[in-house]
């Protein structure tokens, strides 16, 4: 993305520095840029503008409208923005309020601490991603079961990797597979539009299978190029509640000829009230048949411990949220290392998911964490665009 491209909005109450932050923009390359001196003065201003910024960098202790609240109004009205969060706070004030950001929906590409930074302000621009990219925006209509369905059969659905490293020595472990729509008319849409679709409208068994299917080919072509890697692939509770879903997976193995063990199940935890049952037997089945399983979003869900004390997972993905800038954040560099540190006694590999700056994966380094995936390495690329960042 050509951060000169953008537009930016800079709500900042005091003038001096918001003309600081201007300056800052302007010699990045980025000419359209809006002002405003508090929450007011910014929604104002975006309910005026024919288009909403691309980017808002925003301050957080004004007066009038401070930006807490002016970020709470941005997520109920579905803002397409994303965000930039500029303050001299607290480390872990500016975290939560990042993750109040988030969990309102909204895209946050990072927190900047004052006075501002110019590489650091150009570093957060440069992860900008278009809403497509993303999930759905307001501009878009929510795509339908019946639209998803055709997508599924018509092979719209498609695999990209994201690399996992060995942090030791920065060779390749594998890949993640993530799921992305090669939408006719919209271009590539992300899985936040139409995941939880499927799993609402029955149709994440067939979507599974296709990123199951892709994800075994791509094993292969690595196989013949003589690379020993494993793939990681999202499995949702719901599919694994379903009967035989371990046979299915392991004879999809045998008739590609893939070994389970380069196989990696990813279960997430935050669907951890589905009918656990049929899950650990599944599981369980899939594990004695030599597949790995991972946990994963580690720490975001319910009842962690209870989830690592009764499958038998073989990987633990600690969740972004702790990893990125943990570095001098008291709570998350904690969290991050009892973490690995539960890892390393349970046996399992653990993985860091969302290392974006050399300054996360020195944190883990330290740490001693196993393996690591995020966009200071690579984003998630199509087969052939993994197959040449990976020289095969």
């Amino acid at each position: 993305m050509d951060i000169r491209s953008l537009s930016l909005m800079v709500v900042e109450d005091q003038a001096v520095q918001r003309q600081v932050a201007v300056g800052m923009l302007r010699s990045l390359g980025v000419s359209a840029i809006h002002e405003a001196a508090d929450g007011y003065q910014a929604l104002d201003a975006l309910r005026a503008a024919p288009e909403s910024p691309d980017v808002i960098v925003c301050d957080l202790r004004m007066p009038g409208m401070d930006g807490i609240e002016f970020i709470r109004h941005l997520g109920e009205s579905k803002s397409a923005s994303s965000i930039i969060l500029a303050s001299a706070l607290d480390p872990t004030l500016l975290s939560s309020v990042e993750a109040m950001a988030r969990a309102q929906g909204l895209s946050v590409l990072g927190t900047i601490p004052k006075p501002l930074s110019r590489d650091r302000l150009g570093e957060l621009l440069g992860r900008f991603e278009r809403p497509d990219l993303l999930g759905p925006n307001a501009g878009q209509p929510r795509a339908s079961a019946n639209e998803l369905e055709e997508a599924i059969a018509d092979g719209q659905i498609v695999a990209y990797f994201q690399p996992k490293l060995h942090v030791e020595d920065g060779t390749i472990a594998g890949a993640e597979a993530l799921a992305r729509w090669h939408h006719p008319r919209r271009g590539v849409v992300g899985p936040g539009e139409f995941i939880p679709l499927a799993e609402e409208c029955g149709l994440i068994d067939a979507l599974t299978w296709v990123m199951l299917e892709q994800s075994m080919d791509e094993l292969n072509t690595w196989r013949r190029a003589g690379q020993d890697w494993a793939v990681s692939v999202n499995l949702s509770l719901p599919y694994l509640e379903y009967n035989g879903a371990a046979d299915r997976i392991a004879g999809l193995a045998e008739r590609h000829g893939v070994d389970p063990r380069h196989v990696v199940l990813e279960i997430t935890e935050s669907l951890a009230s589905a009918n656990l049952a049929p899950v650990l037997g599944n599981v369980a089945r899939l594990r004695m048949k030599g597949f790995g399983v991972a946990i994963d979003d580690y720490g975001t869900g319910y009842s962690s411990l209870k989830q690592l004390a009764s499958i038998p997972f073989t990987e633990l993905k600690v969740d972004q949220t702790f990893v990125h800038n943990a570095k001098g954040n008291r709570q998350r560099e904690a969290i991050l290392a009892s973490s690995v540190e539960l890892a390393r006694r349970l046996q399992l590999v653990s993985v860091a998911e969302g290392v974006e700056t050399q300054s996360d994966l020195s944190v883990l380094e330290t740490l001693g964490c196993d393996l690591v995936q995020g966009f200071l390495f690579a984003r998630p690329m199509a087969a052939p665009d993994f197959a040449a960042w990976a020289e095969i």
